[in-house]
């Protein structure tokens, strides 16, 4: 009988071409967009799911009073956390390259003295080995013990590994030397795997801890300044299992007011130490950390009503349709009825209809996917992809969503068109009743709901492209031609950089120069 369904389905559809390309295209848009969302909501909620024991692990974040809100940490931190404090595990400081949170990087070549250079180098932390155990990275060469234990040491991933070696065994990258920033050289000690997953901890190259100690660094990271700090030092730690996270912070507040009761700011007197849960870093835009991308889960709840609307507008489509073509269908139903079809045979036989149909659109959808993703890659995330093959997840959601698609799509159609009388529909009076009406209001009822929503959308589409155009071109009071800043390396005397300023002013082509932290735009 199931085989009857669809072979009775795939003659309709044969049959009706126009009606069916009509409603596989409108189904098969609204599920492509549906499955794009859902692709980049599973990339989003899949961050630090990877992380062995992931509700004990913390980002330390500090409060200032009511409105302040940071990730940053004092350098002399981490240490004291370790060593004073109790009921935590692990403590994992990691700090980040000062400027933008890069470093050049130069890889010396075999008889040459130019080296490779890698410019903008991210994901470069000095951190302990600790940070081995926090994300168990697989070790190809080395271990944490070992490879981290000493100052002008480095470890990277594979990947980083194979970007400067590209064309050596990784054997013998071990012993290699890597120069940041023009002089910091350390040795390679350690391989490890890429991380599988996606997380907010992002680095792929790991600098030991020990080194900071050992050159300027110390200086520049304020490591025995305890009332100030910078946004490139960050401190993550794994609380004892059983340990609450307000013991901790109580401690880690206390600890600070120790170490500050001498100083005279009175904003001090108002900072308090929280723990963040590593499952929130992603998703949290009150404690912002360079180089990690934070999702608006504002954004994602309306991605998900968009897709819950662009769905809705292809059923009530299919439904339109398919009771509007029920005309066509009412003698087959009759002399079906007077055959013996009984009303429940014949819904199933709808349901298997509108099926067939959905399928061939989710079919269709999974073509047009990976275009979509393509013609929108400005808007979605980089590590979006679309491999249905190794996630078992997209093949989980495109069958619920078909069915449930073809529920909403025909449960309506298969209701109506099951319930015609045999010998009203042989005499052609099929429609000559007062339960018409109703349905012919409900169908108006639909008609009139997809076009609300269809130039609802419209219109948000046109404000939205008026607003980003306005953004784009909007006069920002000042003349930007002719405007160049570049980054100079941190220096902590006070004399190179005022050299620097005053040799540029001295150039005839400058009119104006001046220094600063961050550029004024």
């Amino acid at each position: 009988m199931i085989k009857n369904y669809f072979t009775i389905a795939f003659r309709n559809l044969t049959r009706h071409k126009a009606f069916s390309i009509i409603n596989i295209l409108g189904l098969s848009i609204g599920i492509s967009a549906a499955l794009v969302i859902f692709l980049i909501t599973y990339y989003e909620y899949s961050y630090d799911k990877n992380i062995p024991y992931s509700d004990r692990v913390y980002r330390v974040v500090m409060d200032i009073g009511p409105d302040g809100h940071t990730s940053a940490m004092p350098g002399p931190m981490g240490a004291a956390v370790q060593s004073e404090l109790t009921g935590i595990e692990q403590t994992v400081p990691a700090f980040q390259f000062q400027g933008d949170a890069t470093a050049k990087v130069e890889i010396a070549k075999a008889g040459s003295d130019n080296p490779t250079v890698f410019k903008k180098q991210k994901d470069i932390v000095f951190t302990n080995n600790n940070y081995f155990y926090l994300m168990p990275f697989k070790w190809v060469s080395g271990s944490p013990e070992v490879s981290m234990k000493e100052p002008f040491s480095t470890v990277m991933t594979e990947s980083r590994a194979k970007q400067y070696f590209p064309s050596m065994p990784i054997s013998e990258i071990i012993g290699k030397q890597v120069t940041y920033n023009g002089d910091l050289t350390t040795t390679v000690t350690g391989i490890v795997k890429d991380w599988e997953g996606n997380t907010s901890l992002t680095a792929v190259e790991f600098i030991s801890l020990p080194t900071i100690a050992k050159t300027a660094l110390q200086n520049n990271f304020m490591m025995n300044t305890w009332d100030d700090w910078m946004a490139y030092s960050q401190l993550y730690v794994k609380l004892n299992k059983g340990t609450p996270a307000s013991q901790v912070e109580s401690q880690m507040t206390a600890l600070y007011k120790r170490n500050t009761k001498d100083t005279k700011q009175d904003f001090i007197k108002g900072i308090s130490y929280h723990l963040q849960p590593v499952t929130d870093i992603h998703f949290n835009t009150q404690y912002p950390a360079f180089g990690q991308r934070v999702a608006n889960m504002k954004a994602l709840y309306g991605m998900f009503v968009i897709a819950a609307f662009l769905l809705l507008l292809a059923c009530i489509n299919f439904i339109n349709l398919t009771t509007a073509n029920a005309t066509q269908r009412a003698k087959e139903i009759g002399i079906r009825k007077t055959m013996g079809s009984s009303r429940r045979q014949l819904m199933f036989q709808f349901l298997g209809e509108t099926f067939f149909l959905t399928t061939v659109a989710m079919l269709l959808s999974i073509c047009f996917t990976p275009f979509l993703l393509r013609a929108f890659s400005g808007f979605i995330p980089e590590g979006v992809t679309f491999n249905p093959l190794s996630n078992p997840m997209i093949f989980a959601f495109l069958i619920g969503l078909t069915l449930i698609v073809s529920l909403l799509s025909g449960i309506y159609p298969a209701m109506i068109l099951s319930g015609y009388k045999p010998v009203a529909v042989l005499k052609g009076r099929a429609f000559a009743n007062s339960k018409d009406t109703r349905r012919a209001w409900f169908r108006k009822s639909l008609t009139v709901s997809q076009f609300v929503i269809a130039q609802f959308f419209i219109i948000a589409t046109i404000v939205m492209s008026k607003q980003i155009n306005y953004g784009i071109h909007a006069d920002l009071g000042f003349n930007t031609e002719a405007i160049l800043t570049f980054q100079a390396a941190r220096d902590t005397s006070k004399t190179k950089p005022q050299q620097l300023l005053n040799t540029i002013k001295a150039m005839p082509e400058v009119q104006i120069a001046s220094t600063g932290f961050f550029s004024p735009a």
